[in-house]
């Protein structure tokens, strides 16, 4: 049924014919530590992924109107949320291959860091010309993009007037955003909605509104128990990172509160590496990135085992750290920085508790891992609590006052989690 305006309303418009897009980017994918080129692998979501997608489900069944029908990518990642989805509300699942993400051709299902040091000179190419290049075998961003637009000019007359909800990937997301805002494909990169997200587009012959992009929806307790004991766990389970420089003490704060609380302590990668013998100094852009992705993925996956088999962790890292490695060393890469940062601010508010160590109270000891000039430290000090301050529920954010003693900062910690 296509919706209806009142006159004043009908008189103002080109059309009172309005089609809505609520485009759901699935969840998070079981692709194991390291990172994957993986477009057309068909692989399952993760546990994490499976979580971010129950609380799309249940967002779309409470507080979308009822939509026409769903449609979905035919890769497994997009049907686990469509499928369910479309069985609950009752509506016509149709199933697409058009709607795939990009095809990363020979590449698909190799690790990045493989193919960098395979085919150093087509993987720097690949990236340096993201719209026009292509893998092995492959398509470019443009042959994708090209691909939706076809599939937009086959079925823009069935769908218009209609309210449909699209299971798909990012790479598809980004080009119904360029197609349906009149962007150039070379901006595509500007649209960063995060693993289970909900994007909204509302499209009129006058042309179409943005009204909502990488929306996460979120999960009460209250609402949490009519998933399972496994969603509920992930509710009541505490979350938390630590946060700040180097020198901080967020390690062995982290430790003691892991053992308190009677959960996994996950500590940051780059430690390890640099105990292993890599030459931070020695990278060049380009491998700084690539690890700089590992370590996220690794971070990311650490955290889902965590949650499912203890219910939560304590972290040696937030996300916003990450985000400020990104900026504080790769602000010039406008593309890599789109594409990094954003999905991981949208994160924060998914912890319980980032807990912000303060910067010059400890003394910054010699260890041959961390640098010594505290104030490379102040400045990346300063970088996290800004994103912190402007991106972050001030109630998930905690900034620990000038203790030294450890016992101190334990209490203080826990007192407020309310666990003594």
């Amino acid at each position: 049924m296509k919706p209806t305006f009142d006159r004043r309303t009908s008189d103002a418009m080109v059309s009172p014919v309005v089609t809505h897009l609520h485009l759901l980017r699935h969840g998070r994918v079981d692709a194991g530590p390291r990172r994957l080129a993986y477009g057309w692998t068909d692989l399952p979501l993760s546990p994490q992924g499976r979580a971010e997608s129950e609380r799309l489900e249940r967002f779309v069944a409470e507080s979308l109107h009822r939509p026409a029908g769903v449609i979905s990518s035919d890769l497994k990642r997009c049907r686990a949320l469509a499928e369910p989805l479309a069985e609950a509300l009752d509506v016509p699942l149709i199933v697409s291959a058009q709607l795939r993400e990009q095809s990363m051709g020979d590449w698909e299902g190799r690790a990045w860091d493989d193919l960098q040091a395979e085919h150093d000179v087509a993987v720097n190419d690949y990236w340096d010309d993201y719209l026009n290049a292509r893998p092995p075998g492959g398509e470019s961003y443009a042959d994708l993009a090209a691909r939706v637009d076809r599939w937009w000019v086959a079925e823009h007359g069935r769908l218009e007037g209609g309210r449909w909800v699209l299971a798909c990937h990012i790479g598809v997301i980004r080009a119904l955003a360029c197609r349906l805002l009149n962007l150039p494909y070379s901006d595509a990169l500007r649209f960063a909605p995060a693993h289970g997200s909900h994007t909204h587009f509302s499209v009129a012959e006058a042309g179409a509104v943005l009204q909502v992009l990488g929306q996460t929806p979120t999960v009460s307790a209250a609402q949490a128990e009519q998933y399972s004991v496994a969603a509920v766990s992930r509710v009541r389970g505490r979350r938390i990172a630590l946060c700040g420089s180097a020198g901080t003490g967020k390690t062995t704060l982290g430790r003691r509160l892991a053992d308190e609380l009677d959960l996994p302590f996950l500590e940051e990668g780059m430690r390890r590496r640099i105990e292993d013998g890599l030459d931070v100094h020695a990278l060049s852009h380009e491998e700084h990135r690539g690890i700089l992705q590992d370590l996220w993925a690794e971070q990311l996956d650490g955290e889902a085992r965590a949650m499912e088999a203890h219910g939560g962790f304590v972290s040696d890292r937030s996300p916003l750290d990450f985000a400020a490695f990104a900026l504080l060393f790769h602000s010039y890469n406008e593309a890599f920085c789109e594409e990094f940062v954003p999905p991981i601010a949208n994160r924060v508010d998914e912890y319980d508790a980032i807990v912000v160590l303060p910067w010059g109270v400890l003394p910054l000891e010699q260890d041959g891992i961390r640098s010594t000039n505290r104030w490379y430290q102040k400045q990346f000090q300063a970088t996290v609590e800004g994103l912190l301050r402007t991106g972050a529920d001030p109630g998930r954010a905690w900034f620990l006052p000038g203790l030294t003693e450890l016992e101190r900062r334990v209490d203080w910690v826990l007192q407020r989690l309310g666990s003594r």
